[in-house]
């Protein structure tokens, strides 16, 4: 039932992982704790393809995209908890259990249709009862809500939301299927007073957890390195470390992530992350409804790396000796809307590596706004072999 959605996107694209027969499209079957699945689908890669928006770090703030997170930086090791699916009476009370153990908040998405006996009627009560957990309407049957009528679509999510307020739980987070909305629907769900939530790493414990000896298939999921497609963790590190942190997805359905669970809390300790809540307004005000504090990028003037804790490509900013925040780069340099675009050019130091400017601008009155630069037309850096056009621009070089 579940299937990938194969986006170049900083890994941060792919469909929710199994989970039972509700559903009638029929492409994944799993048992009755949503593991052991075989995969017997045709097409539907591309189908759901047609319905996202690539994630493109020229570019910044909302769209339609039920995955697209509005905050995408400044998480600074820090970590939202997510599961989807639940709840599952078999794997969900030891997700619960190390979740405690590490002191971890988390926010559970669950399913209407698994909430279906007393046994799964009092796990939601207990996470709707616990102050570290928060539960999250992902709607009654993991459908894709992008294809379904409107009138199935308000079905889904009232039907979930019913449910978790029974539960104990007025819920403030929706979450899509396979993170697949429109513009339509995802105004459905804030017109409820929700907030959308995507995430902005995939564990792929869904494809692990779908073939024998926990190995994620190329044809399942082809943004695993083929070196992590039996390493679980190895993978869900090099996610986490990318991004310096944010919102992490797993599913609390599958026994083989229940089984991972503290030895990926482990790790993630052990390299200085920490767990915050989905409505912790210093890690995510834009998701919550908070207008950030003004943030450094590439450009801005700086005297110390410190003021330059932005996460930009993978790396933390550091303070050029010019005055200037930056990044290393190697032909191209992230933008950040309502900032100078970007460029980089040689550093002077190195032969594999350039460093991120701005371009002249009305941000940087024309380069005026940064003493340590001058104005200046500069080459794009390119290392041996890069496959990166040539290009020239109007800089904010160093002196």
């Amino acid at each position: 039932m579940r299937r990938t959605l194969s986006l170049i996107a900083l890994g941060s694209f792919a469909l929710l992982g199994a989970a039972s027969c509700s559903d009638d499209s029929g492409d994944l079957h799993c048992d009755e704790n949503g593991d052991n699945c075989t995969d017997d689908s045709s097409g539907m890669e591309a189908a759901y393809d047609e319905n996202q928006t690539p994630w493109d770090e020229k570019a910044d703030g909302p769209d339609c995209s039920g995955v697209r997170m509005p905050d995408r930086t400044g998480f600074n090791k820090r970590i939202a908890l997510t599961f989807d699916d639940g709840p599952n009476p078999a794997t969900t009370p030891k997700v619960i259990e190390i979740l405690h153990a590490h002191h971890a908040p988390a926010t559970f998405f669950e399913n209407g249709y698994r909430i279906n006996s007393a046994a799964a009627r009092a796990l939601s009560a207990q996470i709707a009862a616990d102050p570290d957990f928060m539960l999250g309407n992902h709607s009654q049957n993991h459908l894709d809500l992008a294809k379904q009528s409107i009138a199935k679509v308000t079905s889904e999510m009232t039907l979930t939301d019913t449910a978790l307020k029974v539960a104990g739980e007025v819920p403030k987070y929706f979450r899509f299927p396979f993170g697949s909305s429109t513009c339509t629907t995802k105004k459905m769900a804030q017109d409820r007073g929700w907030t959308v939530v995507g995430w902005t790493i995939d564990s792929a414990d869904w494809c692990f957890a779908g073939h024998a000896g926990n190995y994620c298939a190329p044809a399942t999921f082809g943004e695993v390195p083929d070196n992590l497609r039996y390493d679980m963790l190895g993978y869900i590190e090099s996610q986490v470390r990318a991004g310096n942190g944010g919102v992490i997805l797993m599913h609390d359905i599958h026994a083989s992530t229940a089984n991972k669970l503290d030895e990926i809390l482990t790790m993630l300790e052990r390299d200085g992350y920490t767990f915050v809540r989905l409505d912790d307004v210093s890690v995510f005000p834009k998701l919550n409804g908070v207008t950030p504090a003004p943030q450094k990028f590439i450009g801005d003037p700086c005297i110390t790396d410190a003021q330059c804790g932005f996460q930009a490509s993978g790396q933390s900013g550091r303070c050029h000796p010019a005055g200037f925040c930056t990044i290393s780069c190697t032909g191209s340099c992230p933008d950040l809307d309502g900032k100078a675009g970007t460029f980089c050019i040689a550093d002077g130091t190195s032969t594999t590596a350039g460093v991120c400017v701005s371009k002249s601008a009305t941000q940087n009155q024309s380069c005026n706004s940064l003493p340590g630069t001058t104005l200046a037309q500069k080459p794009r850096f390119l290392p041996a072999g890069s496959t990166i056009m040539p290009a020239q621009a109007n800089v904010c070089a160093p002196r």
